[in-house]
């Protein structure tokens, strides 16, 4: 049985995914929510607490918009957004799911992968917070789907044998702080390693730093996935689930939900003695993978420096994991020289780039005062001849 704090807490949820909620909900979006006469009134016919608990789920939607398409039909805890994988991940995850077989969702949270999943087929949502469970069912049911089986538990004791395949995002708070290291998540190490034994076809959603044990990356496929330009999670597929094992995959993700991959893996670093004609930034899931390098070799790139990811070439490359620039002009990085060449160039619209250095750019962007009609790039990056500001314009990609 809960103790009488989880009970409350739980009749709070069960409240707000209610019809009865529902109307204050399309209340409070007509209304000014700060207005004192709001306040006043969501106290005195709710109380504090629904009144409370109805703004925070007002606000989290606001939040979870950037994520999900749903977001105003949607419920969230504020650790439940933070750990949810965004709408167009979790679609693309979840193809490589059976069609019409058992699945489960360990670790669920508020169901930004459930959603995906229960689309795909029976699914079985378990998390050890009833919040998240209720929240999850509500959000799977907004978006069109049911769910076969909800359990409030600890993933590890959940009999994996019955399921086809199975996916967890195992808790990666240590003392309130990120960990990448697997010894510190619940369910620890040890435990995944027990439940991989009872059911080898499974999806583990990690830190996209973390060291995975030798035997995932020799047996199953590792794939690193970014969305809005940013590295979000590392999934390390096993067993059925794993499409080309042994390799790693570095895989971009736009708003529309495109996806656009490389796969390979590690190579020795190779850095250029010159910059050639053109400069290529690689998408952040490439870095995370460790295949900068690897896509380098393929199209006769190379590094601007060990201490560099920028890759340079003569040749323009179209590569959607590469965003490439043409290079204008190289500088040291001085900012009395970099402003008399902005000002020949008459760009207004400067963007400032760097890797490898710890600039700071806002400061620099002032020194520079760009004026005019021009559009520009500046990338401030370690070279084999030392540190550089290159001077540059975006290329289609």
């Amino acid at each position: 049985m809960p103790s009488p704090d989880q009970s409350e807490s739980l009749t709070t949820c069960q409240w707000l995914v209610s019809g009865d909620a529902r109307s204050w909900f399309d209340w409070l979006s007509g209304v000014d929510v700060n207005a004192i006469g709001t306040l006043t009134r969501l106290r005195q016919e709710l109380g504090s607490d629904r009144s409370a608990a109805l703004l925070t789920q007002a606000e989290l939607r606001k939040r979870a918009a950037r994520k999900f398409a749903q977001a105003e039909s949607m419920f969230f805890t504020d650790i439940g957004l933070q750990q949810s994988t965004d709408q167009e991940i979790a679609a693309y995850k979840a193809q490589r799911f059976p069609v019409d077989q058992p699945l489960a969702d360990l670790c669920c949270g508020i169901g930004g992968d459930l959603i995906a999943l229960a689309q795909r087929g029976p699914t079985t949502a378990v998390d050890a917070s009833s919040d998240h469970l209720c929240f999850a069912e509500a959000n799977v049911s907004a978006g069109g789907a049911k769910l076969a089986d909800t359990r409030c538990g600890l993933a590890e004791e959940t009999p994996l044998e019955q399921f086809a395949a199975w996916h967890i995002d195992p808790d990666r708070r240590h003392d309130d702080r990120r960990t990448i290291r697997l010894g510190s998540f619940s369910p620890s190490l040890a435990d995944l390693e027990a439940m991989l034994r009872r059911n080898r076809n499974a999806a583990l959603k990690l830190a996209p730093a973390s060291r995975l044990p030798e035997a995932w990356e020799a047996e199953g496929q590792c794939e690193w996935i970014s969305h809005h330009r940013e590295c979000k999670q590392l999934v390390a597929w096993l067993g059925k689930l794993a499409q080309k094992p042994s390799t790693r995959r570095a895989t971009r993700i736009d708003q529309a939900g495109k996806v656009d991959f490389f796969e390979g893996t590690p190579r020795s670093l190779v850095s250029s003695t010159e910059i050639g004609s053109y400069l290529f930034d690689p998408d952040p899931s490439l870095v995370a993978a460790g295949l900068v390098d690897t896509l380098a070799e393929a199209f006769g790139l190379a590094r601007l420096s060990p201490d560099s990811h920028y890759l340079t070439g003569n040749q323009a490359i179209d590569h959607p994991l590469l965003q490439p620039f043409e290079i204008i002009s190289q500088e040291k990085v001085d900012a009395k020289r970099l402003k008399k060449a902005v000002a020949e160039a008459q760009w207004g619209t400067l963007e400032l780039k760097q890797r490898g250095l710890e600039l700071k750019l806002e400061v620099m962007r002032k020194q520079l005062k760009p004026r005019g009609k021009g559009e520009g790039t500046i990338v401030f990056t370690p070279t084999v001849a030392g540190n550089r500001a290159i001077l540059c314009r975006r290329t289609s990609s």
